[in-house]
This record gives structure tokens, C-alpha cells and sequence, in this order.
């Protein structure tokens, strides 16, 4: 009986060795792969993604660079700023001090933000001194100015003491161009000394504008907009229905927009719209079980989203589906380059933060090397060769911030902000509204005793 005892307990230590073994053979301790609060490991992603942030930050303006050392910022990027900021100070890479500085910083400039002839931010600022660019017409995006209102909300709901800057900036702003009636997001371009404006009607980005908008109280148009459907590896995956020989830029879907309304919003939309949510959700899981399918049956690993490359050409839409054909890899006039098809860490972190499975897992493994400690992580790897696209861009450092927070808070990361604010406070004087199209002003009803939107 001893003798058995004795040589049961020596397996048992023999296997639990072997474990042992195995685990420190392993590059990655199993826990860097899996969710909950970040790990050491993960803690060094956010703080190289915050480096980025450091490194391209102008200290005149508070502006960070849209690509690393190029000074130029788009809406898009100042909201992008915000929610890095945000992100670095809850996951406590950087001190409330530090923060404080360089949102006051911000703040400053965007109070004063020269605009465009039709009252709207412009696409593009000179990131060192925060004037309007001249380098194109001017012009307003809608889902530009969406992530940067996002942004903002952001701040004030983790940090509701900066609130009556940020409302007080927005009041400069007029929507009447920007959001028509029916709360449709426009987009804006001056044409011959004229405001020109166009309704946006690509769906990948149409939800994602009108929930930004909607956490301001724009009431967002309950009609769901014109589609197409793809079949890919069986599944159903909706895209615009705009034509890309007339507009010139690709009409199809890549995981960015869906990535930015899961973490930040839950794929819920504002104002109590359940289908537009049910949509959102539906269309985000396609997404991601489409790319799954395809490192399923081809084993390639897929994980596709817009990226900036360092030379020529300058931006690539890598697609899910684009102009007709899935996997379409489109440089600038809808050229078809698949030699640039690449596997996008932006992508890589949302997808990965979003869903806890075998193939999020399998992406983070390469994933997790597309960085370099002392500039950030850059755009990806490219699928064909292997080899990195070594540039670095504020957007994906800042998906990878937002994705470990997401990671460390469980849940969405734009939290609702009660009425009772600035903004509320001066709307309720109705003899002197900006006419700035805001939402009160656009359906008076909506003021009520404390605020708009009051519960």
C-alpha cells in the first residue's frame, strides 16, 4: 500500500514539473491573451501606445501629430487625443497632474479653433499652432466631427469637472451644416464661395456618426439607410450602396467603425433606438465572423482595417469587402493593390478586446510584436510577406488604449452624462440661443426643468 502511495505521488510530482516546464517554455504567460484587469504585459502595450502620445504631442497647442512626426491633425485625431488622454489616465500611466496640464492645454486651443466659412471645425489644423490647414478647401467630415464629440464625452463622463469647457467649446460650433432635420449627419465642402453639403450614406460609419451625435441630444433619424448585402463565406455583410466610379473613394466595409461602437458605445444607440442598436450589434459580429472564417478555412490570418503607410501610397483602404470583391485592398483612386493587404493592429486590439476566442487569441500572438517601445505600435504586417508597415499613426495607439481599458473595465467606455450641465444652463434663456442649430433649439420640447434630455 506504501509502495503504490509512494509511486502515485511521484507521477503527481513528475506531471506537475512537466507543467511547470511547458509553461516556462511558453513565450507569453497564458494570462497576456485573456481579459479581465491588464497584466504586466499588457501594462507595458498601453504604456508603449501612450509613448506615441508623448512623442508627437505639441506643446503649444496640446494638438498630437496624425502621423508621428507630420504635423498636421485632423478633427478626427483631436478626438482620437481625447480619449488617449482619457485612457492613460484610468489605466493610471499617467499622473491626474499630467493630465490636468495637458487637457488644459487642449482645451485652450480648441476654444479658439478657427473655422470653417459655414461656422464648422475644418478637417484639417496645423497640429504646432492649431490653424486651419490650407492644403485642401475647406471642409467638415461628419464622422470626423462625431469622433471628436465622442471624445469629448468621453472626458466628461470619467471626469465631469472639465464639462462646462468642453460644452462651452461646442456652442461656438454650428450644426445647422453639419446635422440635417431628420438628423442625418452632412458632410460640408466649400464649392465655388458656396457651402456645399451632402448627406452621408455609407453605412460603416453612418452609426457610429449619428451615436456620437445622438450622446449630444441630436435626435438620430430613425430610417436606416440604403444597403447592399455581400455573401462571404456565407454570411450576409451590408455595404453602402454609393457608387465608388462617381465619388472616387471605396464603397465597402472594414472593421474600424464597428471596432469604435462596440468599446466605446456597446453598439448601443442613444436615445432608446433598439433597432438601430440591434443593426449596430448584428452588423459588428458579421464582421468579426467573417475574418474568423477566413483564418478557419484559408488559414490566413485576417484582421483588415484602413491604414497609413510612410511612402507612397500614402493611405490604403484594406478591405472586408470593397467596389465588388471581398478581401479588396484599394490605394488612392480605387486602385487595386493586394500586395498591401495587411493584418492591421488597430484591428487586431479591437477585434481582440471585443471577443475572447482561439482566433483573437491567435492574432494577438503576432499582434502583440508590432511595436517598438520608443515610438508606439505601428500600422501592422503586411499578409503576403510578413513584413511590418513600420508606420506610426495616432489612431491605431490610441484603439490600443481604449482597448486595454475596455479590457480593464468590462463594459463600454462612453458613460451616459446626466442633464444639469453648462449647456443646459444656457439653452434655457431662449432669447439668446446661439442659432446654432443645437438640439434644443432644433425641438424645443426637449428643455425641461434642469436641463436638456432630463430624466
Amino acid at each position: 500500500m506504501l509502495k503504490t502511495i509512494a509511486l502515485l505521488f511521484a507521477a503527481a510530482i513528475a506531471i506537475t514539473f512537466t507543467v511547470l516546464m511547458s509553461m516556462m517554455a511558453r513565450s507569453d504567460p497564458p494570462s497576456l491573451l485573456s481579459g479581465g484587469t491588464p497584466d504586466d504585459e499588457q501594462r507595458q502595450w498601453a504604456q508603449t501606445a501612450w509613448r506615441y502620445v508623448q512623442n508627437n504631442t505639441q506643446p503649444g497647442s496640446g494638438l498630437v501629430n496624425g502621423k508621428e512626426q507630420y504635423p498636421v491633425t485632423s478633427l478626427w485625431n483631436i478626438g482620437d487625443t481625447l480619449i488617449a488622454l482619457t485612457a492613460a489616465r484610468r489605466l493610471d500611466i499617467i499622473s491626474q497632474a499630467e493630465f490636468d496640464a495637458r487637457l488644459s492645454t487642449l482645451l485652450t486651443t480648441l476654444a479658439s479653433l478657427p473655422l470653417t466659412p459655414a461656422g464648422t471645425p475644418g478637417s484639417l489644423y496645423n497640429a504646432a499652432d492649431g490653424s486651419l490647414s490650407r492644403q485642401q478647401p475647406a471642409a467638415t467630415k461628419a464622422q470626423d466631427l462625431a469622433r471628436l464629440l465622442a471624445g469629448m464625452r468621453m472626458v466628461i463622463g470619467y471626469f465631469p469637472e472639465y464639462r462646462t469647457y468642453l460644452e462651452r467649446a461646442t456652442m461656438r460650433w454650428n450644426f445647422c451644416s453639419v446635422v440635417d432635420k431628420e438628423g442625418l449627419p452632412l458632410d460640408g465642402q466649400q464649392q465655388n464661395n458656396q457651402w456645399r453639403t451632402q448627406a452621408v450614406v455609407d453605412t460603416e460609419y453612418s452609426d457610429y456618426s449619428r451615436a456620437a451625435f445622438a450622446l449630444w441630444g441630436f435626435r438620430p433619424s430613425e430610417q436606416p439607410l440604403p444597403f447592399k448585402t455581400a455573401i462571404l463565406s456565407g454570411l450576409p455583410i451590408d455595404y453602402t450602396t454609393r457608387d465608388p466610379r462617381l465619388s472616387g473613394s471605396p464603397a465597402g466595409v472594414e472593421s474600424t467603425p464597428y471596432i469604435l461602437t462596440g468599446i466605446e458605445l456597446g453598439w448601443t444607440m442613444p436615445e432608446g433606438l433598439s433597432s438601430a442598436s440591434t443593426r449596430m450589434e448584428n452588423r459588428a459580429k458579421l464582421i468579426y465572423q467573417v475574418q474568423e472564417m477566413r483564418w478557419q478555412k484559408d488559414k490566413i490570418l485576417t484582421a483588415r482595417a484602413q491604414y497609413s503607410r510612410s511612402a507612397a501610397p500614402w493611405e490604403v483602404y484594406d478591405s472586408i469587402f470593397a467596389n465588388g470583391y471581398p478581401w479588396n485592398t484599394l490605394a488612392d483612386g480605387n486602385r487595386y493593390m493586394p500586395e498591401l493587404s495587411l493584418l492591421s493592429t488597430r484591428a487586431i486590439f479591437g477585434l481582440w478586446a471585443l471577443w475572447d476566442t482561439p482566433f483573437t487569441d491567435a492574432l494577438m500572438q503576432l499582434g502583440r510584436l508590432h511595436r517598438d517601445t520608443e515610438h508606439g505600435w505601428f500600422e501592422g504586417r503586411y499578409e503576403d510577406s510578413g513584413g511590418y508597415n513600420r508606420t506610426y499613426t495616432l489612431t491605431t495607439n490610441t484603439v490600443v488604449l481604449e482597448a486595454m481599458l475596455y479590457k480593464h473595465t468590462a463594459g463600454p467606455l462612453i458613460k451616459p452624462v446626466h442633464h444639469g450641465g453648462y449647456l443646459d444652463a444656457r439653452m434655457q434663456d431662449v432669447f439668446n440661443w446661439p442659432r446654432h442649430c443645437l438640439p434644443p433649439e432644433r425641438n424645443p420640447q426637449v428643455i425641461k426643468k434642469g436641463g436638456l434630455n432630463g430624466d
